[in-house]
């Protein structure tokens, strides 16, 4: 059996049906549209492939190749894709054993160490970036909750009698976040609402595209696609303008906006087993990598708690 044939199975299975605006696919439509980007990037080993080749010396010449091309993360993701395809073919009765599997568990992924963006750097992204940008940075900074999740968050996510945010993260998972510290939930009530959209933040002007280009034309209200190209845009931007005004700027990514927040959680009497729910963290090792940043009183607090977290208001 070809690969290629059991790929268009598992898209239609995955993917399942668009009706309207509701997606009834197996995962969420932004994790299909990235499965389908993963094993597009190892067409070169799958096209014209059996089955049957796709075996582990084929996913150990992928990894080696691709080491001297992308970071180990992006070489796991791809093999979470193709992973699921296995799996479907062997749910199917097309093959007996999925030869992804040992390299997902081999493959050890470094992290990046983490950096803390400093306030006056974010203070002057809030003020000189555009559209919806200073909103979303001030949420992350309240919330801790990823970029992705932030620019697919619909209104009614928000629930202001409870004071939390419901959103779809990472691996399709729902999650809830409490607003209330660090003045979240004033926050989220003064961001303004595009009249007949959904959106939490929304794109506040057209986006054109080229006549040949395959994407449609985005519009004032739409949901912001690509939310990390744009943010580096707007860095960017603020960088070029801060060398041409002589001030100090260091750019930092959305993601470290996720640092700034568990690290000003945990300084202002927040403890770290209510920060592991809070980030979605699956281990609580990962979540204790934020203790390096501060005080051994803080520390202590943190890990054992002894008074009430600081409502700090995010600037």
């Amino acid at each position: 059996m070809m690969f290629i044939n059991v790929l268009a199975d598992w898209k239609s299975h995955m993917s399942g049906k668009a009706d309207g605006k509701k997606w009834h696919g197996e995962v969420g439509e932004n994790t299909f549209d990235r499965y389908c980007c993963s094993i597009a990037q190892l067409d070169k080993w799958l096209d014209g492939s059996k089955l049957s080749q796709i075996n582990k010396a084929l996913i150990a010449d992928i990894v080696k190749a691709r080491k001297t091309q992308v970071t180990t993360a992006t070489i796991k993701r791809d093999l979470v894709a193709l992973s699921s395809v296995m799996e479907y073919a062997i749910a199917h009765d097309y093959c007996e054993a999925n030869p992804v599997l040992p390299w997902l568990k081999r493959l050890k992924e470094r992290r990046d160490p983490i950096v803390e963006p400093r306030d006056q750097d974010i203070a002057l992204v809030i003020e000189r970036s555009r559209g919806m940008w200073p909103y979303l940075v001030k949420a992350a900074l309240v919330t801790g909750i990823r970029e992705e999740a932030l620019v697919t968050a619909k209104r009614d996510f928000v629930d202001p009698n409870l004071k939390t945010i419901t959103v779809i993260d990472k691996g399709n998972k729902r999650r809830t976040v409490d607003l209330r510290p660090m003045g979240g939930a004033e926050f989220f009530e003064s961001i303004p609402a595009f009249a007949g959209k959904p959106w939490l933040f929304w794109r506040m002007t057209d986006k054109r595209v080229r006549k040949d280009s395959e994407r449609a034309a985005t519009f004032a209200g739409d949901m912001i696609e690509d939310p990390g190209p744009e943010f580096s845009r707007e860095t960017k931007r603020v960088s070029e303008w801060a060398e041409q005004n002589g001030v100090e700027f260091y750019p930092f990514t959305f993601h470290a906006l996720r640092h700034k927040h568990a690290i000003e959680y945990l300084r202002h009497g927040g403890n770290i087993y209510d920060l592991q729910k809070r980030l979605g963290h699956a281990s609580l090792a990962q979540t204790e990598a934020y203790l390096q940043f501060l005080t051994p009183e803080q520390q202590r607090i943190a890990t054992h708690g002894d008074g009430v977290l600081k409502r700090k208001k995010v600037a």
